[in-house]
């Protein structure tokens, strides 16, 4: 402050006409432009220091817009992976939303009775290729491995095979082949009495001969003891890998074994005749002849 004052009277000095020595008046004015020019200096590196100041702040300020802006990104990031305009809303404010958009609701009940159908139409497939697929068993093992109806269930609906719904088709799968087993067992048991009552016609008596067997048994009566299973196959392709004809014998072997009544361990070593048959299926699928360790 003091430097200032005596810049100042200087300055009014010199104004005022104040008589000087011309020597002492040149030194003041070396000595005034001095502290001129040191006040000036101070003056600048002042504004420089506020101009770099100034500068980085508002490069911070630049920097937590920048920050911002990417917190603001990362949200509508987010915002994109996650959309949930009903994250806020009651069901009955969904109702009431649905209801005010019908169109909206009539699409929505729409796609739902599509994937029902699809669904079910899927399931639908599979239990009748489950059906098909039990009745070409039959044909090939009337008492199939455990491994074979574990092979078969897996195959056809993809089920884990300790689950539930896996273990359920296989007591379905059992109680099927049970099923045609009794029936085949006792309508051969049937045709055996029938013959009876022809050699009694005939006046025929003793053993049943190889000769009575291959004639009363033709491929006729295998069909018709057969029909159930057989309406699963592809009759013509069966026919031309000679799966007919080993039917036919299976069932004249069948008739013999049971002559003298119900034979049901001599029924069931018969399998080893037709185990290793081809059954082609009538929907192409052939799964049976797929199958391990009948």
């Amino acid at each position: 402050m003091s430097k200032c004052k005596a810049v100042y009277n200087n300055q009014v000095e010199v104004e005022t006409g104040t008589k000087k020595n011309p020597r002492t008046l040149s030194k003041k004015r070396r000595e005034m432009n001095i502290e001129e020019t040191n006040l000036l200096l101070l003056e600048k590196e002042v504004i420089v220091e506020d101009d770099v100041r100034d500068k980085s702040e508002d490069e911070d300020e630049e920097n937590e817009e920048d920050k911002d802006d990417d917190n603001d990104n990362d949200k509508l990031g987010a915002a994109k992976t996650v959309l949930d305009p009903f994250q806020f809303c009651t069901k009955l404010d969904i109702c009431n939303w649905l209801l005010k958009n019908p169109d909206i609701l009539r699409l929505a009940n729409e796609m739902n009775e599509s994937s029902y159908v699809v669904s079910s139409k899927n399931t639908e497939d599979k239990i009748r290729l489950w059906d098909e697929s039990v009745k070409c068993l039959f044909l090939r093992a009337r008492n199939p491995s455990s491994e074979a109806l574990d092979d078969l269930v897996v195959k056809i609906f993809q089920f884990k095979i300790y689950t539930s719904e896996a273990r359920s088709y296989l007591e379905k799968t059992r109680k099927s082949l049970i099923d045609f087993r009794n029936k085949f067992n006792q309508n051969i048991l049937n045709l055996v009495e029938e013959y009876k009552k022809i050699r009694k016609s005939r006046g025929t008596t003793g053993n049943l001969s190889q000769k009575e067997i291959k004639e009363y048994v033709d491929e006729n009566v295998m069909q018709k003891l057969l029909n159930r299973q057989l309406a699963a196959v592809n009759i013509l392709e069966l026919t031309n890998n000679g799966g007919t004809d080993t039917l036919v014998e299976f069932v004249k072997k069948a008739v013999h074994v049971s002559w003298d009544g119900k034979n049901l361990s001599g029924i069931k070593e018969l399998d080893i005749m037709t185990k290793n048959l081809i059954i082609p299926s009538r929907s192409g699928s052939d799964i049976v002849n797929t199958l391990k360790q009948i």
